[in-house]
This record gives structure tokens, sequence and C-alpha cells, in this order.
């Protein structure tokens, strides 16, 4: 008994190092809050709600509503303007401006501005806001996420599966940051954002010339 109580101890103390050890290397990051060069398309509330429209036939498809098997493809415009939303009801996230990119090698790449508050929600980032600051805190800043995202089976509910976002890169400004600082940072939050449940009916989702195709197969 006194050994487990031990190695959950000594689990407690990892996290809190790691979460110490990313907190400093965000504070003491010297170019967070400079400003990169960033090409934002614009998007508009059609674009928006085509992207809805087309996730509802997803869920059609998956009810057996709808006889359709044709891919269904989201355009860059189309995701921005559904993720400008969507991250606020996710996990709270307000951007603006905010840019998706689809690249050519599979990998899509996020960019948005927000106040560097906003991404401290998880251990010990939110524990620290109160004592810092509100000046620093409150400052926007740019956030660069690169990754891509994969479809994966649920080990325990196999009827179940998953979206994933597996993330490469994460910068701050103009500072590279650890991708795994970006977990402690958003916390639970996190968790939701980068792995969400997906209807049993997509069978592939891909980033193909600046589109997002997504196939659909028998629910």
């Amino acid at each position: 008994m006194r050994l487990g109580c031990v190695g959950c101890l000594l689990v407690v103390l990892a996290l809190v190092i790691f979460g110490v050890a990313a907190a400093g290397a965000v504070f003491f990051s010297v170019n967070i809050f400079d400003e990169p060069e960033v090409q934002i398309q614009p998007f508009t509330t059609a674009d928006g709600y085509r992207a809805q429209q087309k996730l509802y036939e997803i869920v059609l498809r998956e009810s057996e509503r709808s006889g359709r098997a044709d891919p269904i493809t989201f355009t860059e415009r189309e995701l921005n303007a559904f993720l400008s939303r969507h991250l606020i009801d996710a996990a709270g996230l307000s951007f603006s401006p905010i840019s998706v990119a689809l690249l050519p090698d599979k990998t899509i790449e996020f960019r948005g501005r927000t106040a560097l508050r906003n991404l401290m929600q998880g251990v010990p980032f939110a524990q620290l806001a109160p004592y810092l600051p509100r000046g620093r805190t409150d400052q926007p800043v740019w956030v660069r996420v690169r990754g891509q995202l994969r479809l994966e089976r649920a080990t325990v509910l196999r009827d179940r599966q998953f979206g994933r976002f597996e993330i490469d890169e994460f910068a701050l400004g103009t500072q590279p940051i650890g991708a795994w600082i970006l977990k402690f940072m958003l916390g639970q939050s996190g968790r939701h954002l980068f792995r969400f449940p997906v209807p049993k009916v997509v069978q592939d989702v891909a980033v193909d010339d600046g589109r997002l195709v997504i196939r659909t197969g028998a629910p």
C-alpha cells in the first residue's frame, strides 16, 4: 500500500516538474509576442453555412437517411469559418484572426491570434496566471500549430472511432516551442480538442491540394 502511495507521489512530482519546465519555456521565451508574417484567407458566413451542411450530410449518412456516397470536400475557407466558432464551443478558445492551411505534404497548419491567458488552462499554467502581470497574460500572441489528422479505433469499444490531430510543431510568435508544452497549456480542453469522436460511417480523411476530403462507407 505504501509503495502504491509512493508511486502516485512520484507521478504527481513528475507532472509538476514537467509542468514547471513547460511554464518556464513559455514565460522566458523572448520571441513569443513577436508578430510573424501571416497571410490570412478571408471567409464569410456563407462559408460557415456550407461547412455545417457538409457536416450534416455526414450525420445523415451515419443514420442511413442519405444514399449519397461521394466524397465530402471542405475548402480552407469553410474550415476557417467553422473553426472560428467551433474552437470557442469546444475549448473556450477565441482566435481573431484565424487561418487554416491544407499543405501539399498532408499537413494541416493552424494559425491564430489570442490573448496568452486563453491558452493557460492546464496545470500549472492556470495556477500561475493570477500571480502574473495582467499586461503580459492579456497580451495577444500568435499561435502556430502543424500536424496531421488521423483516424483511430477505440481500444475498448470497437464500434467507436476518433479523429486524432498529431501535433508536429508548435510555436508562439516567432518562437518554436515543444509540441508537448501545448498539451500542458491547454490541459483537459486540449485533450478534447485534439481527440474527438468521429461517426463510424467515415472511412478516410485526407488532405489533398488545399482540400480536406472525407470518404464514407456503410454505417
